[in-house]
């Protein structure tokens, strides 16, 4: 057994290891950093001296730029270098190559190579984009020398990624890392999906856009023709780069999953999928709101724009719903089936039920505000004798987005809650259930308490006999419109949390009741099954901690 001073000595070594690692990966992601600048500013400063004969680049000025430049680079490489070889050297040892600061500086430095390299292969792409849609070359400012630029820092890039993705490899745990070393590389690839994903799906929002504006110019003989050139280049390259992101992290996450089959209920990875089907469920639903507010309007002869007006304006919402739907789809399908194929961990099925209550939540507000635009307009038609219009579209849009949203998912977590086995308590314990029951009901009580004190404070008027408080006043049943609304949501979810208590009690009662021979030997059986299934987990863990790589 160790001493205790032998535990302080060990505890001592742990923090001046843990400080030297942060101080030379540190200063080695800064220099490289600091020599990657400097590697930039002098390729576009060389390749304008040299391509373009600028005469600002000449003389004293090139001197000075160019000493600068070499200055800067001179002293970050032999910084750099020191402090790499002597991670290196340090990383024979094993836990060296596994913790958590050499994993911060491996990705952030590829995370710094995708951003050298698709920034600069995008602007290529969009030159070379504009050139294949039928742009002059003499019209392209960059070229020759930023076309240089860009595609010689692109391959930087490249290099810069082969090179720390090969670290990353050779260091024999990728994939299987220990807790911390893991959860950098999972923060990486969500971080780095998410980008790909949302530049492809605005990349493909444009693309179509694009093609219905054109379709409209040539219905309505638009004068002006050729426009599209520039940010169809833009679109294209977006989608590209975008696409090609998107999958190539989504092929690590498959090659992970692979070499480790328990990264398939890994918290992060749902976290990834479940955002995916948030933000496709966004894309999707936000411009199909739009565009019913715009019908609703059109409709009721508000709409003040001409047919070729309204339809210039809603290119662009429409746009986002066929590539929000696929993403929607395809992240829902590929999180249902994982959730099949390899079950729920704890921290995974509390990633589920926060993103079902926060869903719940959205919709539960976008249905209480359209509902209250509702009734304000119905009002309106009522005592004032006209309609105001854009209340009644905003009513009815979100209405018609909101109460489906809510409605789908509320059924979906009660269906769950409203078991009586242990996935039924534990649906009804969760604190994100919990803090989604009590928030309601709290915002609830308090635009009750809010709106009927306005509207007793009215009525108190009349009594007391002010000639200016009306009964019949909109801004009273404004107020009334708002306290029922406010009430009924209240009292449903105060009648869930009271309908949670009520299972809690009854799964008490069942327990403490006498049980039958047969009813006991289910109960122990399916206990035991229980504590097999976590006994398995438990030394799964255990045998890929011991491992090694």
């Amino acid at each position: 057994m160790l001493t205790g001073v032998q535990m302080q000595n060990n505890a001592k070594i742990t923090r001046l290891t843990a400080v030297r690692r942060l101080y030379i990966y540190l200063v080695a992601f800064v220099s490289q950093m600091a020599a990657l600048a400097a590697v930039n500013e002098l390729i576009g400063m060389l390749s304008r001296a040299w391509l373009e004969r600028d005469s600002m680049l000449q003389g004293a000025f090139l001197r000075t730029t160019a000493a600068n430049s070499i200055g800067a680079l001179l002293v970050a490489t032999p910084i750099f270098l020191i402090h790499w070889g002597l991670a290196q050297r340090f990383g024979d040892a094993l836990d060296e190559r596994r913790s958590v600061w050499r994993k911060l500086f491996l990705y952030g430095s590829t995370a710094a190579g995708l951003i050298v390299m698709l920034s600069n292969l995008g602007r290529l792409l969009r030159e070379i984009g504009w050139l294949a849609f039928g742009g002059a070359l003499g019209a392209i400012q960059s070229w020759p020398a930023g076309w240089l630029q860009w595609g010689l820092m692109a391959l930087v890039g490249v290099g810069l990624i082969y090179q720390w993705g090969a670290v990353l490899l050779n260091d024999g745990d990728w994939g299987q890392e220990a807790r911390f070393a893991r959860f950098v590389r999972q923060l990486f690839l969500v971080l780095a999906g998410l980008t790909g994903l949302g530049i492809a799906i605005w990349g493909g929002h444009m693309l179509i856009q694009i093609g219905l504006q054109m379709a409209l110019d040539r219905a309505f003989g638009a004068l002006e023709w050729g426009w599209w050139r520039r940010p169809l280049a833009d679109a294209v390259s977006q989608a590209l780069i975008g696409s090609w992101l998107f999958h190539a992290i989504w092929r690590q996450w498959q090659d992970a999953l692979t070499l480790n089959p328990a990264e398939g209920r890994a918290v992060m990875r749902r976290i990834y999928l479940y955002l995916g089907v948030l933000i496709g469920a966004i894309t999707t639903l936000t411009p199909a709101a739009l565009l019913l507010r715009e019908g609703v309007l059109m409709v009721i002869g508000e709409g003040g724009d001409s047919l070729a007006g309204l339809l210039d304006r809603m290119t662009g919402p429409v746009s986002f719903i066929p590539v929000g739907a696929v993403v929607w789809r395809w992240c829902w399908a590929t999180l249902r089936k994982e959730t099949d194929a390899y079950g729920d961990s704890n921290e995974s099925a509390t990633v589920r039920r926060v993103y079902t209550y926060l869903v719940t939540a959205t919709g539960l507000a976008l249905l209480w505000v359209g509902a209250v635009e509702l009734l304000h307009a119905l009002i309106d038609a009522a005592l004032v004798g006209g309609l105001w219009r854009e209340p009644l579209a905003n009513g009815v849009a979100l209405l018609a987005v909101g109460a489906p949203v809510w409605v789908v998912f509320w059924r979906r977590a009660q269906s769950i809650a409203e078991r009586t086995d242990a996935a039924g308590a534990v649906e009804r314990n969760s604190w994100p259930r919990k803090i989604y029951l009590y928030g309601v009901a709290l915002v609830g009580a308090l635009a009750l308490l809010f709106t009927l004190a306005q509207v007793l404070y009215r009525v108190l008027l009349v009594v007391m006999g002010d000639p200016n408080a009306m009964l019949s006043s909109g801004e009273l049943a404004y107020r009334l419109a708002d306290s029922m609304v406010a009430a009924a949501l209240w009292a449903l979810h105060l009648l869930a949390l009271r309908a949670d208590g009520r299972f809690e009690k009854a799964a008490e009662a069942a327990l403490e009741a006498p049980q039958s021979l047969s009813e006991r030997r289910a109960a122990l059986e399916a206990h035991i099954a229980w504590l097999e299934a976590e006994l398995a987990a438990a030394r799964a863990e255990l045998a890929k901690l011991e491992g090694g790589p």
